[in-house]
């Protein structure tokens, strides 16, 4: 058998380096993106389950807040239904931010 030159053992381990850093590179990309995408999964799924508890919460605050009366936000009387409609909006809000995390 003969011995490779030396310059051949270079170029040839240099190609061979590449190829690894590449292959690895390209895998972390892959497992990142595998990452990103599971963890864009999971927001979805977190707001979705908050726009589902911010609906409920709406409907269940608004036949209160319909049926209110004398109630003042700033001083000024809530009377009109876009106003008893906000002021249901607020409490599911409200509702929202307090609500207990599992």
């Amino acid at each position: 058998m003969r011995n490779p030159s030396p310059a051949r053992i270079d170029a040839e381990s240099i190609k061979a380096a590449e190829q690894r850093g590449y292959s690895k590179g390209y895998a972390a990309g892959r497992k990142r993106g595998s990452l990103e995408a599971e963890a864009e999964a999971k927001r979805q799924v977190i707001r979705k389950e908050q726009q589902e508890f911010l609906d409920r919460a709406f409907l269940a605050a608004l036949p209160a807040a319909i049926d209110a009366h004398g109630w003042q936000c700033g001083g000024k009387e809530i009377s009109s239904i876009p106003g008893r409609v906000q002021l249901a909006a607020d409490f599911a809000l409200e509702a929202l931010h307090r609500r207990p995390q599992a």
